[in-house]
Formats: structure tokens, sequence, C-alpha cells
């Protein structure tokens, strides 16, 4: 392994086979692409970055507003009960 050089494709390959589940579906895309036997590292490089900032961001920032949401929710729930509970007493 010491000294071997690795050929574009088989490096692209590695970068690929690295993803987390996350990126199947980017990497079915890319593996069915017209230009995936001429992709260069650098080309795929910037093509994982773009899917990265664009969708896997953007969800990451979704699911963080739900749950804030839902902690929101629930904290209101929690403080009905509270009122309910403290009506109750009187």
């Amino acid at each position: 392994m010491l000294g071997k050089t690795f050929t574009k494709e088989e490096i692209v390959d590695k970068v690929l086979w690295s993803l987390t589940p996350k990126w199947d579906s980017k990497i079915t895309a890319i593996e069915e692409g017209r230009n995936f036997n001429t992709l260069t590292y650098d080309q795929l490089r910037s093509n994982l970055i773009a899917y990265e900032v664009k969708y896997l961001n953007n969800n990451q920032v979704e699911e963080e507003k739900k749950k804030k949401e839902e902690s929101e929710s629930s904290d209101e729930d929690e403080n009905a009960n509270i009122c309910l509970m403290a009506k109750g007493d009187e």
C-alpha cells in the first residue's frame, strides 16, 4: 500500500464509499450521472459541498426548528396543566 498511486477513479470511488447513509441519494445520482467515469476529485468535492450546503444543512435547520417547536409546545402544555392543577386546589 505504501507508495501506491491511486487513479482518479479509485479516489472518487473511495470518497463515495466513505460517506454516511445520509448521502445515499446523492451518491446514487453521481454514480448514475453521465460524467461519472470522468469525474475528478475536485469536481466531486465541489459537488458534495454544494449538496451539503443546499440540502443537508437546510434539513438540519428544519429539524432544529421542529425540535424547538415541539419543546415550546410541550412547555405550553405543561404550563396549562400546572394552571389547571392550581385551580383545582382553590
